[in-house]
């Protein structure tokens, strides 16, 4: 019976600290499960590095569903540029979005975006320990000789983002939303790679869970 405790209580311990957690999704009921032919990836973030990972990550988890998808970093370059949104009028922004979409012949689009970050910057003490006694008492090379002897770990700081994404997929013929979902990612800034595979996977398995789309 306790093996069976520690089993539980290990699943609780690693299910509590996943990175990344689906906070909600929704899904349109209406006209079934949707078989699309190429899924357009979009990722709204001026990090192309970032933008790039993102929509490789999640247009290739797709993939191995069997579903068509294609990343586009290099086919929508102006996702990038948020500043082209505030120059541009609203309804050449959309033509130039629609010629984009038919020119690919996307019949589905993925867009994802930022709706909220929130950084925490993090002290971490350093340790140290002393292979003597320190005796004041000592003249100045009885004290170097016990500090020489004194070995520490500086301090440093460590800075942990959590970002706020909403997934939202549209079906292109008819210009309507047919499923969205936000998701909370508390990423370090070193683990880019490894957060955007988790988020990826939640994103696909979700999208095929709630019937919003599947493969052909």
């Amino acid at each position: 019976m306790r093996k069976y405790i520690w089993f539980f209580a290990l699943l609780l311990l690693f299910g509590s600290c996943r990175s990344t957690e689906l906070i909600g999704s929704w899904s349109r009921e209406e006209g079934g499960v949707n078989h699309f032919k190429d899924v357009g990836v979009v990722v709204l973030t001026k990090n192309m590095s970032s933008r790039s990972i993102v929509e490789y990550d999640i247009a290739s988890v797709l993939h191995q569903k069997g579903i068509k998808a294609t990343p586009t970093f290099d086919i929508f370059p102006f996702a990038a540029k948020q500043e082209l949104f505030q120059e541009i009028d609203p309804e050449e922004m959309r033509q130039k979005v629609k010629e984009r979409v038919e020119k690919f012949d996307f019949d589905g689009l993925l867009i994802v975006t930022l709706l909220n970050q929130e950084t925490e910057t993090r002290y971490n003490q350093g340790s140290s320990f002393s292979l003597a006694v320190p005796a004041y008492q000592y003249n100045y090379y009885g004290y170097y000789q016990w500090a020489y002897a004194t070995i520490s770990t500086p301090g440093y700081y460590s800075t942990k983002t959590t970002y706020f994404l909403e997934s939202n997929l549209y079906d292109v013929s008819s210009e309507s939303l047919i499923w969205t979902a936000q998701t909370k990612t508390k990423q370090k800034a070193s683990s880019i790679h490894k957060e955007s595979k988790v988020f990826a996977n939640i994103i696909a398995q979700e999208m095929v869970k709630d019937k919003a789309i599947k493969s052909p």
